[in-house]
């Protein structure tokens, strides 16, 4: 990786961290991102309008541009919506790191369909900095609690927050190969604009509070996590342009240093001693990275 890709990717990295800080604090609905992908679209419509390239723009989309948009938006709700649940039943310290610990599954989908080459040094990173998400993890989700009445949380919880981890390997991997084709802002308006369709259309068969009173509460909090996403994914798009999506994902995770810390000092969550172990472990990972060509 290029020191600038490894810029990019930290600073993603730190703001993908405190939007998903505040989402789990906000303890927000789904209804919630159908405002803040409604306005991740309107965002990008004075500066498209103002250079007159919208909407035609649209037109110069290639077909395979538009399937992969699809494609990744679809698996990029799933995403969404399994964290959002996660969050709202688990505690941070579980749900982020695993769902973070997309690394291990994004190297299997790079090798198979992108044909990547990856260095033992890569490899060995990126081994590293699975395992140092699981030990970050596993105090939230200890053995004695299995036959508890917690049972149920904890299991829904992980298997959400694990969904959370393979739908983000896929549809990190089909963005790299999108930004190949065509500009990261454009394809991030794109995205943005068909999951807040799809998401949508899975909320026509929920029920719940209306999104206007979502709305009415909580638009401070919805501009700021419209900022803190898009900001997150244009410059993880960007990296994506430079690097191996492997060892950018991998390097990414990163976030979950800044998850741990965030969740120790403001949340005041326990066993701090095995999760700055882990994150040490994540850390030696992430130099492994940093360093493989």
């Amino acid at each position: 990786m290029t020191p600038l890709s490894i810029l990019l990717v930290l600073s993603s990295a730190l703001i993908h961290s405190s939007w998903n800080f505040f989402t789990k604090r906000g303890n927000w609905p789904v209804k919630f991102f159908l405002w803040v992908f409604l306005w991740g679209t309107l965002l990008y419509l004075p500066f498209f309008i103002g250079f007159g390239i919208f909407p035609a723009f649209l037109l110069n989309f290639p077909s395979k541009l538009w399937l992969l948009a699809i494609l990744s938006s679809l698996i990029q709700t799933i995403y969404v919506i399994s964290l959002i649940e996660a969050y709202r039943v688990g505690d941070l310290s579980l749900v982020y790191p695993i769902s973070r610990s997309a690394p291990l599954f994004t190297q299997i989908w790079a090798i198979l369909f992108l044909g990547e080459d990856l260095s033992i040094r890569g490899m060995l990173g990126i081994g590293l900095v699975v395992l140092g998400i699981f030990v970050i993890s596993l105090k939230a989700f200890p053995m004695k609690k299995l036959n508890s009445h917690s049972q149920p949380i904890a299991s829904a919880s992980y298997l959400l927050a694990s969904i959370a981890a393979i739908t983000g390997s896929i549809y990190s991997v089909i963005d790299k190969v999108a930004v190949q084709i065509t500009h990261p802002v454009f394809y991030i308006w794109l995205t943005d604009f068909l999951i807040f369709l799809y998401i949508g259309l899975y909320l026509l068969f929920r029920k719940g509070d209306s999104c206007w009173k979502i709305w009415n509460e909580s638009r401070k909090e919805i501009f700021m996590i419209v900022l803190l996403q898009n900001a997150s994914y244009l410059l993880i798009l960007m990296a994506m342009q430079m690097s191996k999506v492997s060892y950018v994902v991998a390097f990414r995770q990163v976030s979950a240093l800044f998850g741990t810390g965030l969740g120790i000092l403001f949340l005041k969550e326990s066993q701090w001693k095995t999760r700055i172990s882990g994150a040490l472990i994540l850390t030696l990972g992430l130099i492994l990275i940093g360093l493989a060509k």
